[in-house]
């Protein structure tokens, strides 16, 4: 598509974000909804040849989704296999996997890993990726290659950081301090495609010196993105060495702010609540890693009813948010023995509110909307509903519809570029880059430890 030309998506049945509209069209102009308009009223467009038609056919149109935290480094892990592997504990399963993971990954396996993690995110309606990378081996350099692969060469959104860490020794916890900064001063504030955060693994990782030097060094508005409670262990190390809480200890530091991610959270207390939900920092719930780690439960209701920015994502395990969404519901209704836990209300609050609100933060644009004015982040799904399908039921649609039976992406726009047309990746050839991403699997599951 020529950049001074409009797009105009029709017929389309489309979901505003709030509210479901048939047989519409959407007009998009420089990256931004224009307008959307009943499909009678489209007789107008395309007459002169400044307008791309894209046939709609009928298919239901949402937002892109947005996917809160995630790593896209684990992307080649599918099928791995590490020895020993018997964790008792979650820190054995670090130890056992994922530290020797992202010990192995060198320049090209960063890349393949981001773009096909990219591409498979884009397949799931992913518009938007908020990651935490580490390759303690390969450190400088490492959030722009993520950087060009999601957003350059796919056209994707994301937000990147440098998990910073003391386990692999004062030289790259350095390295990666200077990373995120380094990363935060290049791309500046004016690229709507891309933000920076300043990484942290977790309160256990990290010592008081790396603490005070973090705290020290970035500025005032710029958040962390950290693991917090994900596992007992976590929380109890932090008490016992600094005697208090892990959020206590980031809130000492000032680092508990509106612009911070805190992931998992699933072990801190009521009292670390009331102190998140006083500073207004945000909180993500990953239930099905946290299902997968065997680590515990996401209180859902204890975050929202406090009215904490709550967000949804996958901690690396997938890419599909509404599958996520699903299995958060279940999982509350599950660990409670209740029927009526993770409603409808607080289901749609994570991924369909809340996320599209961290995003907003983080990147300062309005997303999880089709609105006029809005950035054109479209996703076009082939679904045929077997029952009547009205505003009131959209998310009942999506995930015991869409979730359950089958994803089917036909088209994704990201600022109005074409990232999938008709099931096909318009700007990267797939059978190539899943190629290169299994030879450099290969290679990066033999240099594991």
């Amino acid at each position: 598509m020529r950049e001074d030309m409009d797009l105009l998506i029709s017929p389309v049945t489309v979901w505003t974000g709030e509210a479901l509209v048939e047989r519409n069209a959407v007009v998009v102009r420089n990256g931004t909804v224009a307008a959307v308009l009943p499909e009678t009223e489209t007789t107008t467009f395309g007459d002169n040849g400044s307008v791309e038609q894209v046939d709609g056919q009928g298919r239901l149109a949402i937002p892109g989704l947005i996917n809160a935290h995630t790593h896209l480094y684990s992307s080649l892990a599918r099928g791995m296999s590490v020895s020993p592997f018997h964790p008792a504990s979650f820190t054995q399963i670090l130890e056992q996997l994922w530290w020797k993971l992202d010990k192995a990954l060198d320049a090209e396996s960063i890349r393949a890993s981001a773009l096909v993690g990219a591409m498979e995110a884009a397949r799931c309606g992913v518009t938007t990726l908020i990651d935490h990378h580490a390759s303690p081996n390969a450190i400088p350099g490492s959030l722009d290659m993520l950087r060009q692969e999601v957003c350059g060469r796919l056209g994707l959104r994301g937000i990147f950081c440098y998990e910073i860490t003391d386990r692999d020794g004062p030289e790259r916890r350095d390295q990666g301090i200077a990373e995120n900064l380094r990363f935060l001063k290049a791309i500046g504030s004016d690229d709507p495609l891309c933000a920076a955060q300043v990484g942290l693994h977790a309160s256990f990782t990290l010592g008081a010196e790396t603490m005070d030097q973090v705290a020290s060094a970035i500025p005032d508005d710029m958040g962390v993105h950290i693991h917090v409670a994900e596992g007992p262990e976590d929380e109890l190390a932090c008490n016992e060495t600094y005697g208090m809480s892990i959020i206590e200890r980031l809130d000492r530091l000032g680092l508990v702010r509106p612009t911070s991610v805190l992931a998992h959270c699933l072990h801190v207390d009521e009292r670390e609540k009331d102190l998140i939900a006083e500073r207004d920092a945000i909180v993500v719930h990953n239930p099905h890693s946290n299902m997968n780690n065997a680590v515990g439960t996401f209180d859902m209701p204890g975050f929202l009813t406090r009215d904490i920015l709550s967000g949804l994502g996958t901690d690396g395990l997938g890419a599909n948010m509404l599958s996520e969404l699903f299995t958060a519901g279940l999982l509350q209704k599950h660990s409670r023995s209740n029927p009526l836990a993770g409603s409808p209300d607080h289901l749609h609050s994570l991924l369909f509110r809340g996320n599209p609100q961290i995003a907003e933060r983080l990147l300062g644009l309005h997303l999880g909307t089709i609105q006029p004015g809005s950035p054109a982040d479209i996703v076009l799904l082939d679904y045929i509903p077997p029952t009547p399908l009205r505003s009131e039921n959209l998310l009942g649609h999506l995930l015991f519809g869409v979730a359950v039976h089958g994803f089917r992406v036909t088209d994704l726009f990201v600022a109005g570029r074409s990232i999938l047309r008709n099931g096909d990746f318009v700007d990267v050839d797939e059978e190539e880059a899943y190629a290169h991403a299994r030879e450099q699997a290969a290679h990066l599951w033999s240099r594991l430890g």
